[in-house]
């Protein structure tokens, strides 16, 4: 091999020890020329080397590196990363490294020969001695999107030359799908935080006591694996499709654990068939009502501290919490105590199949998870949903008008069902289809199979079809169901006896630590903001300012209450709004913008003391 395969395989050992170790034998089969180059070489006009593929052109033919230097053009400094989805011979990311070198940079091939050719034909040294550059050469689809996943997807810059992705184009494809659909989640998570983040906040603080009170839905975990006979879960949801399940539900109940989507409970009760547990997580108050009146003695409800507060009214066995998906939650389980942390794909039936995933379930049907209209109806017959269009439609506004919303208001489209018949569905349930996908995928590699008894929903790769009559006509498990609950009995009663053990802080002590930690992020942010000011009003004081800044960044980073504060700052939309009309001035800008982030971070603390409703300069705390 030449003098510039030397130097870059080299460094790249020297950099990467693990991944060159894992391409070594191909490396070797290159090397001795067991493998053919892939791409052919020749002079540009320029005298530099150009390429092409299967009559192809993968570079200009007068001069590739000019037409690089002017792709890399495009990164600025506001880019999270720059990610290259195959590159040819290289010369974008090296133009990259050098204009950019402190901005990430992610390379993408699917053929490792294409990367090893490369490597012996331009220098990539200062690619592979870049401090952020990851290479993802010869993965799966799954884990390049994943590795490019890290970084803020709406600020991602992605280089790909059709003649460069040509020979896997269809790798390529899958993998610009996965991110297309990692920034679609990014942004509906943004939207998300930035509509409910302060009804998170206010129900988790009316909540917090009982984060001391009731017990955590990990006691469940595995007790459903190695059991006597294979125990199954049905989950079931409120699509239109569970219609013809419903008068199976009490056959199915001695069969199978029956684990109820909130918005589907009316409909079991009314067939007098009180499901296992229960399952709601959404803090909004319009899922709260799916509670309302009823009463389900018999049943467990899963819920999170975050919820609606009425919702811990509920009459019911027992009502445990999962993890919470929230910081304030999460701030007292990471001393408490895990409750059991349960997936959340944006839909709580997605948190209902982790949670027969998580009991140890061999095989999980799902019932009425339509992701779509079948028949153009939106919910099951007698849900919430449509009660509540009925109790607010007037004249102007009927209940057919909330139906036509739901089924048009978010992009509509055309699927498949498992019939492979059409199904109306649209862009939000393509994200639930695809968590579904990804996770069901990941769950079979395990021995867990997932089937529908709903043939009627849209079509999911991973989920096959089951017959409801044939798990109807199976042998009565409720001798197996009994050995299943007791098991978590067990469970409990081992968790009590741990967390004594271990000395585990109780509610009360754990809360004036939190409130310790709020008081002294005030007192930080007031003391920053103040600073600030002092800077704004004396140019001349800023150099000692941000050095005084510092310290106070470094002690609100170590602060164990700012995760908890987060919730309610701004997310990065919000901040880049705000900072919008920021002076331009190149000393006072940052000054300004600290300024913004200090204000900020008081509001956020401010508003968990009003929440908490805590004197301001006092000691009494009413959660108390």
């Amino acid at each position: 091999m030449n003098s510039i395969w030397n130097k870059n395989i080299t460094l790249f050992k020297e950099r990467f020890p693990g991944l060159h170790e894992m391409l070594s034998p191909l490396i070797a089969d290159f090397e001795s020329g067991k493998i053919n180059s892939p791409m052919d070489v020749t002079e540009a006009k320029n005298g530099l080397p150009t390429a092409s593929e299967n009559g192809m052109t993968l570079h200009s033919k007068y001069a590739p590196d000019r037409e690089a230097q002017q792709a890399a053009s495009k990164i600025s400094d506001e880019n999270s990363a720059a990610v290259f989805l195959s590159c040819g011979l290289g010369y974008a990311p090296i133009a990259a490294a050098k204009k950019s070198p402190s901005t990430p940079i992610v390379i993408v091939e699917a053929s490792p020969v294409h990367f090893f050719q490369a490597l012996s034909v331009l220098d990539w040294s200062d690619v592979i001695r870049h401090p952020e550059v990851i290479f993802a050469i010869g993965t799966d689809e799954e884990t390049a999107a994943s590795l490019i996943r890290k970084f803020q997807q709406d600020k991602i810059i992605f280089f790909s030359v059709p003649g460069q992705i040509a020979h896997a184009k269809e790798y390529f494809s899958v993998v610009t799908d996965l991110c297309k659909r990692n920034r679609q989640k990014e942004e509906v998570n943004t939207n998300t935080l930035e509509k409910f983040a302060h009804l998170w906040l206010s129900n988790s603080c009316k909540n917090l006591p009982k984060m001391g009170e009731l017990g955590g839905v990990s006691r469940f975990f595995d007790a459903a694996q190695n059991l006597p006979t294979t125990l199954p879960f049905i989950i079931i949801a409120a699509g239109p499709s569970l219609e013809k399940i419903l008068p199976k539900l009490p056959e199915l109940k001695k069969r199978a654990v029956l684990v109820c989507v909130d918005t589907a409970l009316h409909s079991c009760l009314e067939y007098g068939v009180e499901p296992d547990f229960v399952i709601l997580v959404d803090p909004q108050y319009a899922c709260a009502l799916h509670l309302e009146f009823l009463a389900s003695p018999s049943s467990i409800l899963i819920t999170e501290s975050a919820a609606w507060p009425s919702v811990f009214r509920f009459p019911c066995k027992e009502i445990l919490l999962c993890s919470s998906l929230f910081p304030i939650g999460q701030y007292f389980e990471k001393i408490m105590g895990k409750k059991g942390e349960l997936g959340a794909g944006g839909s709580v039936t997605t948190t209902a199949w982790d949670f027969a995933r998580k009991c140890g379930a061999g095989k999980i049907y799902i019932a009425g998870m339509d992701l779509g209209f079948p028949g153009r109806q939106t919910h099951i017959r007698g849900s919430q949903f449509e009660e509540r269009a009925h109790r607010t439609s007037m004249r102007l506004h009927t209940a057919e008008t909330d139906g036509v919303n739901a089924l048009l208001g978010a992009n509509p489209k055309i699927a498949r069902d498992y019939n492979g018949n059409e199904i109306l569905t649209d862009s939000r349930m393509s994200l639930f289809s695809w968590w579904f996908e990804t996770s069901c995928g990941k769950a079979r590699q395990d021995g867990q199979l997932t089937y529908t008894l709903t043939p009627e929903s849209m079509a999911i790769n991973g989920i096959e079809i089951a017959d409801c009559d044939t798990l109807c006509s199976g042998p009565d498990l409720s001798e197996i169901k009994r050995i299943f609950f007791e098991r978590a009995e067990e469970n409990k009663l081992r968790i009590k006896k741990e967390a004594e053990e271990n000395g585990t802080p109780k509610f009360e002590e754990v809360f004036r630590t939190f409130v310790g930690n709020l008081r002294e992020l005030k007192s930080l942010s007031k003391k920053g903001r103040s600073l600030c000011e002092k800077g704004i009003r004396d140019r001349t004081k800023i150099p000692a300012v941000s050095q005084e800044l510092k310290m106070i960044d470094s002690q609100i980073l170590s602060s164990k209450g700012k995760d908890a504060a987060a919730l309610v700052f701004p997310t990065q939309r919000q901040l880049d709004s705000l900072s919008k009309n920021l002076p331009e001035d190149e000393v006072l800008r940052p000054i300004y913008f600290s300024k913004l982030i200090y204000t900020e971070l008081e509001k956020a603390v401010n508003e968990y003391i009003a929440s908490l409703s805590l004197e301001d300069e006092g000691h009494a705390y009413h959660l108390l």
